[in-house]
């Protein structure tokens, strides 16, 4: 679904690729009822806004879903977003 979604490409694993405010998740409604690219039938749907597309991917390393950036990440990322801020 996101690889379709950045320049139809396909994405690095094990890199972030990219930044976004998530402004609203709910539960699955059906496809009438949200269709937000992001949504994944059966679980939740993201709403996603802001959405950034790194020039260069930045290596991150880390289990999901407890994951939390290093310092050094989040300066790495920001490096290409001069304008991006939470």
């Amino acid at each position: 679904m996101v690889a379709t979604t950045i320049r139809g490409r396909e994405l690095h694993l094990g890199a972030v690729i990219g930044v976004a405010r998530l402004i609203v998740c709910h539960p699955d409604q059906g496809p009438e009822q949200c269709t937000n690219p992001w949504a994944q039938r059966d679980a939740h749907h993201l709403v996603l806004a802001d959405v950034q597309e790194l020039a260069l991917p930045v290596t991150a390393t880390g289990a999901l879903p407890a994951w939390k950036p290093t310092p050094d990440l989040v300066a790495q990322v920001f490096q290409q977003l001069p304008a991006f801020r939470p």
